[in-house]
Order: C-alpha cells, then structure tokens, then sequence
C-alpha cells in the first residue's frame, strides 16, 4: 500500500511540570492562536534486538489516536525528518477485516526499511503515551504556521521494565510556514525566544524513544561524530575505509528508492553497486584480498541483476527518443514492440531485482559490507599506514596503465569499421576499456569527492577526463547493444508481416551515433594523459 510522505521539521525543549505555556501573539508574524482539545497518543516502537534502527536514527512506531494515527516511519532528511505514514489498516486482506497481528510490523511499512533491518524481526522496544495539547499559531491570513505541543509523556521501556514520566514541549512547522530555509529558521528562532522565557530548556533528547530506553544507553548506540578530520596525510587505509561506508549508506538510502521503482533509482543503485566494486579493486592491496575477492563477487551479482533492468531501461527510453525524432513514419506495431515491449521487459527485470533485494544473500551482503568498515581486515601494506596522497598517486598510476593496456591506439583502431560496425573480439577490448576507465574514475573521486576529498583538483581532473572516455565508449556500446536489439525486433516484425521500414533508419542512425562516439574514444584518451602528467 502507498504511504503520504511529509518533512517533519520540529523543535524540542525540557520543561518541568509547573511551567506556562508561552503567549506567542507577541512574536511577529503570529497574529491568533487556536487551541485543541486535548487527546491522548498510545504508541509503541520497534526495533530489532540489536537497535539496527536507532543506530541510524530511524524510528519505526505504531500510534492510535490523533490526527495522524497509524504507522509511521522516522527518518533522517537534509532538513529536519522525513515522515512517511501509513494507516492502521495497511495490508489488511481485501474483505477490510485486519486479521493480522497487531504486534506484528506489516510489510508496506518494513520496505523501506529492509536494507536496515535485513531479515531480522522488529520487535517491541518502548511503549509511549502522550497526553497532548496542541496549540496552532496563526498568521495574518489565518494559515496555520506552526504547532506548538505541550507533551505530558508515559513511556515504559519494554525489555528492561523502567518506567518514565516526564514533560515536553515541541515546536512543529507547518505547510503555512515560510518557503524558505532561511525564513524557516528564523521563525523558529523567534518562536524559540517566547519559549525560553517560560523557563523551557532546548531538549537534550533527539526523540521520545530515546528517553524511555535511557538517553545514556541510546548515545552509546548512536555513530560517533567526533572524529579526526581526514587530510591528504591520513593513512590511506583510513581514509579509503571512509569512502567505502559512505558508499555503503549510499546503497542503503537508494534501497527504498528502488525497490518503490522511483525515478532513475535503479540506475543510481547499479552506479552505486559499480563505485563499491570498483574502489575495492584499485585500493585492494590495503585490505585482505580474500575479503576484498568475495565483496566484489557479491557485488557483482546484485549488479547484474540491476544492470538487466537498467538495460531494458535505457532501451525504452532510446526507442521511445528516436521514435520521436523519426515522426510521421512510425506507426503504432513499432511502436509498442520498441517502447512498450521494452517497458514490460523493465517491469519484469524490476521483479527478478526485487526478489533479489529481499534475498539472504542480499541481507548477508550488507552484514558483511557493514563488518567490513567497521573492522576493516588490513594487510601489511594497509597496517603500515601510508599516507593515502603517497598511496593515491601510485593507485591512479596503476589504474592509467591498466586503461592504456587496454585501450591503447592498436585497440581504437583495430576496432572501428564501416558504419561504426565493430567485430566481436573489438567490441569486447572496447568494453574492458571502458571498465577499466570507470575504475580509474571511481578511485580518483575515493579521494576528492565528498566527504573524502582530500586531494584536491588534479583528481578532480583525472575523474572527469577518465569519464569521458567512459561515456564516449558507453554510448558506442550502448548504440551497438541498441542495434542488436533493432535487429531481433524488426525479424520478429517481419515474420509477423509488420512494415519494417523504421527499424531500418532508426539502425542506420544508431550505427551512426555508435562511429561518432567510437571516434572519440581516442581525443579523450589523449586529454586524460595529459591530465595525468601533473601527478
């Protein structure tokens, strides 16, 4: 079942029980004030038996009562929270009786989730009740703002038996608020000042779970956030180390996405899958490489498994561009066998990608991405602690022979023919250029990009460059895949007795397409040396 979704941007304070609540009329852009009758939020909390979620601040819960009651996924956003919400009732069977445990998290609500969670059961951890009254500021045209809650709350924490009671107060925005961040912020300031003056303290507690499971056993839980800055003179190990989990969290958030089938998700999750495999390979020898061979090898499934639904993607999407630029001549037989049969092969390569997402070998995947960064299995090389600029430079070395190898003049040469045409042992030396492009790409950005840039522009240079020798053989292989696929279809056309004309013009174009890109190849190559001579 499809969930609302919504950014939760709040505030919190401490408060003791005697306290006012503040006037906010005084507080400018607040002309009136609207108070709710009070009603009581009965909630419980899940998590697994480890605290998988908490450790990345994500709640899971299940409230009755309220405007919003029902289940409810917390999550981490680049402003505030994102909230999704379902309804009690989801995944109730159809005759609308919800014979289901209600203990039990359902499906829709543990999708997103899953890469989290993995196989594990979520199991009760708190049980809230919150007495709520909630009060909603009022701008000049009468839209509500904000929502100020005064909490009195009851939590119990379910496996160590301690009870809780304390009061809160919270400061929400609301869909009335201003449109910018800025503004956004500067509201809350002001309103922030009217609630201090009644004695409130801002919350030392992220969330009400926290405090019924006990804010110091949840710090202990939570990622540390105080270490050392990387520099160009951290060890390699440590800062490839890095790379490696953001890429890893990358993978996680991206999971929800595609498994909903959200625009271009696959493909950023294939990329993401590719980036993994390709910095393991060009830092291996800082790491076990029995631990570096089996990572790769499972990678290289859950990519396989995304690339065919990428690929069924891209066809569509191709098809569908040149359909268009071809015009009146297409008719409607071509049409659905290049853009629709190919958007059915997506949906059924979605499936087969889906099954593997909440495969156990998928699960383990994750387990052991996760031990890897956090117990990184160094070998000598990578105990000796180089630092990662003398280490870089010889891997980026490494990886620019290993393209050249492979992508060398003989290659590029050898492997063009009329019309862009390219035999079968020339397309698969252009392929592995193209891989070994990408690896060189990805282990020039493990060490200038986010929040492992420490080297700076000349890899910055090196990246770029090498992408565009990947794209330019990217689009030639794309076009040359597109063009087996022109021919499969347009004999399948044919021995129904379909015109085939447009297949025909749309190879032509793709053949075309295919030569120009291939032409490329070696002008990007050249630009790359060049780049890498500043090393």
């Amino acid at each position: 079942m499809k969930h609302t979704s919504q950014v939760e941007i709040e505030r919190k304070y401490d408060v003791d029980e005697s306290a006012l609540v503040p006037t906010f009329t005084s507080v400018e852009g607040i002309e009136n004030v609207s108070v709710d009758e009070t009603v009581t939020l009965e909630a419980v909390y899940y998590d697994t038996d480890g605290f998988d979620l908490l450790r990345r601040r994500h709640i899971v819960r299940r409230r009755e009562g309220g405007g919003d009651e029902g289940w409810h996924i917390k999550r981490p956003a680049a402003e505030g929270r994102a909230e999704l919400h379902w309804p009690l009732d989801v995944d109730a069977p159809a005759g609308g009786e919800d014979s289901s445990d209600a203990s039990a998290v359902p499906d829709s609500v543990l999708e997103p989730v899953r890469a989290i969670v993995r196989d594990r059961i979520l199991i009760p951890v708190a049980r809230i009740s919150t007495r709520r009254t909630a009060t909603h500021l009022l701008a000049a045209g009468g839209e509500a703002v904000a929502e100020f809650a005064d909490d009195v709350v009851t939590a119990s924490d379910v496996r160590g038996g301690s009870v809780r009671v304390w009061r809160e107060w919270e400061m929400e925005l609301l869909p009335g608020a201003p449109d910018s961040e800025q503004e956004r912020t500067a509201l809350l300031d002001a309103l922030e000042v009217a609630v201090l003056a009644e004695a409130a303290t801002v919350s030392s507690s992220p969330a009400k779970i926290a405090r019924a499971l006990g804010q110091t056993s949840v710090a202990e839980l939570l990622p540390e956030t105080a270490a050392a800055p990387l520099t160009s003179k951290s060890p390699a190990a440590d800062v490839i180390v890095e790379a490696l989990r953001q890429l890893v969290e990358q993978l996680e958030q991206l999971d929800p996405e595609a498994r909903a089938d959200q625009p271009d998700a696959v493909h950023r999750m294939r990329s993401t899958v590719r980036r993994l495999r390709s910095v393991l390979a060009a830092y291996s020898r800082l790491f076990d490489a029995q631990r570096v061979d089996s990572l790769r090898d499972q990678l290289r499934s859950l990519g396989a498994v995304l690339g065919t639904a990428r690929d069924a993607e891209v066809r569509a999407q191709l098809a569908d561009d040149e359909l268009s630029e071809i015009g009146h001549r297409v008719d409607d037989a071509s049409r659905r066998r290049l853009v629709e049969g190919s958007i059915e092969e997506y949906r059924q390569a979605h499936q087969a990608a889906l099954r593997m997402l909440s495969s156990a070998s998928y699960y383990r995947l994750f387990d052991a991405l996760d031990e890897f960064v956090a117990n990184p299995p160094l070998s000598e090389r990578g105990e000796k602690r180089q630092s990662i600029k003398v280490v870089a430079a010889k891997v980026i070395a490494s990886e620019l022979a290993r393209l050249r190898k492979r992508a060398g003049a003989a290659a590029f040469a050898g492997a063009s023919g009329s019309g862009g045409a390219v035999d079968a042992r020339g397309d698969q030396a252009l392929h592995s250029a193209r891989k070994a492009a990408r690896r060189l790409r990805f282990a020039a950005d493990a060490v200038s990009q986010g929040g492992t840039a420490v080297l700076g522009k000349k890899y910055r240079h090196i990246s770029r460059e090498a992408e565009r020798v990947q794209d330019a053989l990217g689009d030639h292989r794309d076009s040359a895949l597109f063009v087996e696929h022109l021919l499969l279809t347009s004999n399948r056309a044919h021995a129904e007795g379909e015109n085939t004309f447009v297949y025909g013009a749309m190879t032509v174009r793709a053949q075309h397409r295919g030569a120009a890109a291939l032409n490329e190849s070696p002008k990007a190559l050249k630009r790359l040396d060049r780049r890498a001579e500043s090393l």
